[in-house]
């Protein structure tokens, strides 16, 4: 695409790996699935290292020398390649091996769904054994304490500086580059908690599937580990059913969960506070629907057959092992909440980002400096500030090129994951896949429906799902959850167990088969399908107009 030199200074997307450095874009294409751009990057390209490095700090699992951020992808947990945020899998392993109760094994399953085949042991740091013995309880001792205080304080922040900052009479105390950059740390530290949170859950769940195979009762683990209640996500699709059937009032919605919006992780898009023509779409979808549970109900009836898997599972569990097999239990539940709670907390701070991006933006176009208030998000926040610095900084060129970048990315389709820098191809359509008539997933669970699929791209898209439908679609982030429930089960082409989709539906009671890779690319508008949770399968039983008319839907 261009030369090293060209790349290192005009293009901070691109990406450079080493032919043998093992990536999967499994859970960041849903964190940020739109084309990185360059202002993207820098809020999150140091952010999300600075936060697993300082994680794994906490715990003492990395020494302050090997806390330091390095320049050189290969060696960071994340990286951005072709416009793409991608994890460092060999990364992850080598530095989770050392954290007691975590299996490398069990990371990377949970990350991409299987494990690599042969994989040699990862080295145990035994020198730092007595140094995390003594910080690890400490770090999950304050957990709870830390992450209530986050959470409330990103709260009123974003509300306060973000979603109404002129309330009162009271104008922004700052300029829009300083507020970025404030927003940015906020990010950091977010997401710092959200990295602690998710790289605890492996070995809570793992302790219980564990203990459920030993027992002889292994499909119990899966599902004593769902149905936990007062998820975040849960509350904002109840809030909004009320709305739409009791009359709630949509402007407390939106200073709630205003900092939702289609493709929320891309510091570029819109949130629902600047524009909340989705949120009155989805209002009059579920008003369309008068029957339509709550999600409150819906809720409650996966709590119910959750407490009735876990008592199962505790009496076939030795006695002397209930009690801590009880313990892992309430600690993934609580482990969950917190971590679509921290999720919320870092998209309050990118939605701070992008409302102080779009102020620098329409600055300088103002003082003629940048042509169109959107070019700001082609420049990183070391650019804006040298331009504060230097009046004399030209950008025009560099915008110019990196919007050029962004639409070859976007004609690009990267595997799921891929060692070294990947072979980018164009996007593939069924017809590559004429034969193609079951998929499986990475993770699944519930039921099994049948009914009509419904392609969506796009989670702003006119929806129109009647009952029995089902939802297919390239990934969800919290924005899709009131669409999802809609649905009568979910195909999802990107995520793990672990991913948003997947807690999602397991709390709302909604079978899905998620990780498909190629669902969207395969099935079509209005195909007839069987969705099998239990199989992990999702069987394309008639091609619409093909085969036999189109059969309504129906539960089996």
């Amino acid at each position: 695409m261009t030369d090293r030199a060209t790349t290192a200074a005009y293009d901070p997307v691109r990406g450079d790996s080493e032919p043998g450095r093992y990536w999967s874009t499994t859970n960041t294409a849903e964190a940020t699935p739109l084309i990185l751009s360059p202002l993207c990057w820098s809020v999150w390209g140091d952010g999300l290292e600075t936060a697993w490095l300082r994680s794994m700090g906490q715990f003492g699992v990395l020494s302050r020398r090997e806390q330091i951020m390095s320049d050189d992808m290969n060696r960071r947990s994340t990286a951005a390649i072709y416009g793409h945020q991608a994890v460092n899998v060999d990364v992850l392993r080598v530095v989770l091996a050392r954290l007691p109760g975590v299996s490398p094994d069990d990371v990377e399953r949970d990350l991409l769904g299987s494990v690599r085949p042969d994989l040699p042991r990862e080295p145990i740091a035994r020198h730092r054994l007595p140094i995390i013995m003594a910080k690890l309880p400490v770090a999950l001792l304050r957990l709870d304490s830390r992450h209530a205080a986050l959470c409330a304080d990103q709260s009123q922040w974003w509300k306060r500086e973000v979603f109404d900052p002129t309330a009162g009479g009271i104008a922004p105390r700052t300029d829009a580059l300083d507020r970025l950059s404030s927003a940015a740390a906020r990010f950091g530290s977010a997401m710092q908690l959200h990295a602690t949170v998710r790289f605890l859950i492996p070995a809570a769940e793992g302790a219980v599937i564990a203990a459920a195979e030993k027992a002889g009762v292994p499909t119990l683990a899966g599902a004593a580990l769902r149905g936990y209640g007062s998820i975040t996500e849960t509350r904002m699709a109840e809030a909004l059913w009320k709305v739409a059937h009791e009359g709630g009032d949509l402007s407390a919605f939106l200073a709630v969960y205003g900092f939702h919006g289609p493709n929320e992780g891309n510091v570029y898009t819109r949130s629902w506070r600047e524009d909340p023509s989705p949120v009155h779409k989805l209002v009059d979808s579920f008003r369309a629907r008068p029957g339509l549970i709550s999600p409150r109900s819906r809720e409650s009836q996966t709590m119910q057959a959750r407490v009735a898997a876990e008592r199962e599972l505790l009496s076939a569990v030795p006695k002397l092992n209930r009690p801590t097999t009880r313990f892992m239990l309430r600690r993934a539940a609580g482990l969950t909440r917190k971590l679509e709670l921290t999720k919320a907390a870092y998209l309050m701070a990118l939605d701070g980002c992008r409302a102080a991006a779009r102020d620098l933006g329409a600055q300088h176009v103002s003082d003629g400096r940048l042509a169109d208030v959107e070019d700001v998000f082609f420049l990183t926040v070391a650019e804006l500030e040298a331009m504060r610095d230097d009046s004399s900084v030209r950008v025009e060129d560099r915008i110019a090129y990196r919007r050029a970048q962004r639409a070859i990315y976007e004609e690009l389709s990267l595997p799921t994951t891929f060692t070294g820098m990947p072979s980018a191809t164009s996007e593939v359509t069924a017809a590559e896949y004429p034969d193609r008539r079951v998929l499986e997933g990475k993770a699944s669970g519930g039921s099994r429906r049948e009914g009509r699929a419904r392609v969506l791209t796009d989670p702003d898209a006119d929806a129109d799902l009647e009952e029995g439908d089902i939802l297919v679609c390239r990934f969800t982030d919290p924005s899709w959850t009131p669409l999802m429930m809609l649905a009568s089960a979910l195909v999802i082409d990107i995520g793990s167990q672990s991913s948003h989709g997947a807690v999602v539906a397991r709390e709302l009671g909604i079978p899905y088969v998620i990780g498909t890779d190629i669902g969207t690319r395969v099935i079509r508008d209005g195909d007839h399908l069987v969705v099998d949770g239990g199989a992990n399968t999702v069987t394309i039983a008639h091609r619409r107009g093909q085969d036999r008319p189109f059969v309504r839907s129906e539960s089996v």
